[in-house]
């Protein structure tokens, strides 16, 4: 049997995922706003306000990743202990982050859901307690590759079967 030992994680791709929904809503809704106030009778004030649909058109698309959010997310798993968190980038920094630290022989099933209209991806775990308690455990994986899902399923059914 191979040796179980997989670490996956999307800082870089949340980050400048974030980094870009945050500029696109200040150029194209924040910024407009400002110089329309500043200078509304020059040039650049016409122009933003004989194209103020751009900011129409980009409020809904902020508001798309303001409802499903982009979430950071790092799986470690040894030949001992499950460890995953996920977090939402901006809003998790004011929140209590998801995580779970569990040993292997807790984890009984696993399974990937796609979100419809969403770059997410939900991993969720079912595990079993020392006293018996079951319990589902979600995790939203922001821009996973179908590498990294093939990977982490592959650990995780050996882990299953080594249980078992």
């Amino acid at each position: 049997m191979h040796k179980i030992n997989i670490k996956v994680t999307n800082r870089n791709k949340a980050t400048l995922t974030t980094l870009f929904i945050t500029f696109f809503g200040f150029s194209t809704i924040l910024f407009p706003l400002i110089l329309i106030n500043i200078i509304p009778e020059s040039g650049v004030g016409h122009y933003i306000f004989d194209n103020v649909n751009y900011a129409f058109i980009s409020v809904p698309i902020i508001i798309y990743f303001m409802i499903t959010g982009v979430y950071y997310y790092r799986i470690k798993i040894d030949p001992y202990v499950i460890d995953i968190t996920s977090y939402r980038t901006i809003s998790g920094i004011f929140k209590k982050k998801d995580f779970i630290d569990i040993s292997h022989n807790m984890l009984k099933d696993y399974s990937f859901f796609d979100r419809p209209f969403s770059f997410n991806k939900t991993l969720m775990l079912k595990i079993e307690t020392g006293s018996g308690k079951r319990i589902s455990k979600r995790f939203e994986l922001t821009l996973i590759s179908e590498r990294e899902v093939e990977s982490i399923s592959s650990v995780l059914d050996r882990i299953i079967v080594k249980n078992n």
